[in-house]
């Protein structure tokens, strides 16, 4: 089973690639306790270059990334886990 990732609206484009890989995807402020795996971008990092998002399961960034290279990361981050 494919996991789930929690992303921001602003990540539509990622998500369409996610969702087309067989990926679940739920809203970055709603999913937090239920995503295996969080993607942010520029946009989630405060002035000091700090993101404010808290928890347990790895955050990647995506700024400057294709939405199918963020794809592919994400599979061989799995990979190593399984």
């Amino acid at each position: 089973m494919k996991c789930v990732v929690a992303l921001a609206d602003t990540l539509s484009s990622y998500r369409e690639v996610l969702e087309r890989r067989g990926y679940h995807t739920v809203d970055l402020d709603e999913g937090l306790d239920v995503a295996d795996i969080v993607l942010i971008s520029g946009m989630d990092i405060n002035h000091s270059g700090v993101s404010t998002i808290h928890t347990g399961v790895p955050v990647l960034d995506v700024t400057g990334k294709a939405p199918e290279e963020v794809a592919d990361d994400i599979e061989r981050h799995l990979e190593t886990f399984q």
